[in-house]
């Protein structure tokens, strides 16, 4: 069985993208490598997840740059195959092998002046069950002697995924039992055993920055997110009466959210107070709020230390239901424990080494700029209302550690 990560755990790709330290602005050459690594113990349920990342942002001409990136998810482990398949104990819960290894490949251009940029990029990604390829456009203009700035992104995906073949109703449709075959030529085959599923996303995205005072800045970032097509997960099974079927989704829904952060600088300390709240809803009914509050403190030549810890709470999407044998909720059933009721708690510390310059201005004697970083996150799940059969969930607590490096030539 194969299993992309992205679709597994959602809320993990947005900690990953943000992982790496940003070389300055002002550099004409900047690189960065880093590698994360996401691990979820739980007995014969757990997932490894390593994901290493390389970008490059080159200026070519005065105004004029060009951005390359190259990303994977490298997944090993097990996930739970048949959602409230009869059990009393952890060994008794259907599992099946996760291994799958994603690639991603981007490129882009941007145009930038002294006080706005405009940028396009362009992304592949592929893997045994999955193609992706999406596109974004970002503008961005900085106002009232840079202590204003307001940036539009928006992004289209086009995703092809690997599923079974079809039933005359969802009720009897088998989950995929492996990714054997898939986007490969059926030749003549009468039935296919793969068909290929859509899905399309669109993301919309407008932020605000604003310097109040010398010490004080905030950001205001509103979003929304449209996606139409294939959102389950093939690979997973829901307990129907007697059958098993693959979860079955609607397959549309509108995603929004709102989200302020502030950022206190406490010259005393030489340090920085930084908090966060985010609320969201969609249209399948899950509502959620995020808080964050972070610390981070200078040490001295170059160093840097932040704390951070965030907690967030969801309420259940429309159609869930912990047993829908017992309990069911019309048309739609799923076995994803991340459209139930549950909360999330995640504490962590990072550090950041920038490496001071010598006497001629150089670090390293070959870079404008050079800086380290190392993270780790612990994450602790809730759930109140999600079971498998009579078990709790085993696998409910996750560690995050990140590694990158970042150079300005």
């Amino acid at each position: 069985m194969q299993l992309s990560a992205a679709r597994a755990r959602p809320w993990l790709c947005a900690l990953l993208l943000m992982s790496l330290p940003r070389a300055p602005a002002q550099a004409d050459a900047k690189v960065g490598a880093g590698t994360t690594v996401f691990h979820e113990p739980g007995s014969n349920i757990h997932m490894t997840v390593l994901v290493p990342q390389v970008d490059a942002d080159v200026e070519l001409t005065d105004g004029f740059a060009m951005q390359a990136a190259w990303t994977a998810d490298v997944v090993s482990g097990a996930s739970v195959a048949v959602v409230d398949a009869p059990a009393e104990e952890l060994d008794a819960v259907t599992s099946a092998t996760v291994t799958d290894m994603r690639h991603v490949f981007g490129g882009g251009l941007r145009l930038f002046g002294s006080k706005s940029s405009l940028s396009a990029s362009y992304s592949y990604g592929f893997e045994n069950d999955y193609r992706s390829h999406g596109f974004d456009l970002r503008a961005r203009t900085e106002l009232f002697e840079r202590n204003t700035a307001f940036e539009l992104t928006y992004a289209r995906a086009f995703d092809t995924v690997c599923d079974g073949p079809g039933a005359p109703e969802a009720v009897l449709k088998p989950r995929l039992d492996s990714s054997d075959g898939c986007f490969e030529d059926a030749g003549d085959e009468p039935e296919p055993l793969r068909n290929e599923r859509d899905l399309s996303l669109q993301t919309f995205q407008a932020s605000w920055s604003q310097n109040w005072t010398p010490i004080l800045t905030m950001q205001a970032t509103a979003t929304a997110q449209v996606l139409s097509g294939f959102q389950v997960n093939p690979y997973r099974a829901v307990r129907i009466g007697r059958t098993a079927a693959q979860e079955h989704h609607p397959e549309d829904r509108a995603r929004y959210a709102l989200g302020v952060a502030l950022n206190l600088w406490i010259k005393p300390l030489s340090g920085a107070l930084q908090g966060r709240v985010r609320g969201y809803r969609d249209t399948w009914n899950i509502r959620s709020a995020t808080a964050e509050l972070a610390y981070e403190q200078v040490l001295g030549s170059g160093m840097r230390m932040r704390v951070r810890g965030r907690y967030y709470a969801q309420t259940a999407a429309v159609f869930y239901s912990d047993d829908y044998v017992l309990a069911p909720r019309g048309q739609y059933f799923t076995g994803d424990r991340e459209l139930s009721a549950m909360r999330i708690a995640l504490g962590g510390v990072q550090l950041g080494w920038s490496i001071p310059a010598d006497d001629d201005g150089d670090v390293l004697g070959a870079f404008d700029a050079f800086e380290i970083s190392a993270k780790g996150d612990l994450l602790k799940h809730f759930f109140d209302d999600f079971h498998y059969d009579q078990v709790k969930v085993p696998n409910d607590v996750a560690l995050i550690g990140t590694f990158a490096l970042s150079a300005a030539f």
